[in-house]
């Protein structure tokens, strides 16, 4: 199966990325070339087909079904809407990007390093997608559901902090806006469709001036981000 030039894929095995890559994995690849593919954004990709963007979007499905499975086991007496919230949440850009940085995926990921707004992009979560897509092509549902269980859920995600997250972040809002007798709205900005994917701008106004805005793939978490931008700036404790 060979799926990038060998010349990329003699590289890779002769470095010690494949080190780094089994340690974040916790077992041994079988087809190298998948891995390889996985971990080259496109910046960086000697030919047009030869980066992860494909794996990434068949990752991102399998995230998104595992999570969804156990969030639905987690919880189960609540509603679909809780659990829509709560998958949202875990499989947004920022905690992805969070969580690919600290399993160490900015050391080997290829992409161009000159170019100074990948370095603090959200590339290296849309990496994380892609090597779960490699998994569940090179190792099939019941490895890739096991990584992503052990891996990333139970080490990275915290369930109760992100329950109370964004109601905690709103009530502080509000009950500043109340006790100092200010007007406060959390408005929606805007909705565009970036590619594939949708994104939000929601706002934050305070006596009908904006002073915080945020964009995310759902309005909750864009919400999240606005109401935290909005107590930094407002130095709220």
């Amino acid at each position: 199966m060979r799926l990038v030039p060998n010349i990329i894929l003699q590289y890779f095995v002769k470095d010690s990325r494949v080190e780094l890559l089994q340690n974040i994995l916790g077992f041994k690849p079988g087809i190298i070339a998948l891995y390889e593919l996985a971990l080259i954004h496109r910046s960086n990709s000697l030919l047009e087909e030869s980066n992860n963007e494909r794996l990434e979007f068949l990752g991102d499905a399998i995230l998104g079904a595992v999570v969804g499975e156990y969030l639905y086991k987690k919880y189960p007496k609540q509603p679909e809407g809780f659990l829509t919230d709560m998958r949202s949440k875990i499989v947004n850009r920022a905690t992805l990007n969070d969580i690919a940085v600290k399993i160490g995926l900015k050391q080997i990921v290829k992409y161009n390093r000159n170019d100074q707004y990948l370095r603090s992009s959200q590339i290296f979560g849309n990496a994380l997608e892609a090597l779960i897509g490699a998994i569940y092509v090179d190792k099939g549902f019941i490895k890739t559901k096991q990584f992503i269980q052990h891996s990333i859920i139970k080490i990275y995600i915290d369930l109760d902090a992100l329950e109370l997250e964004e109601s905690n972040l709103k009530n502080k809002l509000i009950g500043w806006a109340n006790k100092n007798k200010r007007h406060i709205e959390f408005q929606l900005l805007s909705e565009t469709l970036e590619g594939k994917r949708r994104s939000f701008v929601m706002g934050i106004t305070i006596d009908h001036e904006i002073i915080s805005q945020a964009s995310a793939s759902n309005k909750k978490e864009a919400s999240k981000r606005a109401a935290k931008e909005a107590i930094d700036k407002l130095g709220i404790v």
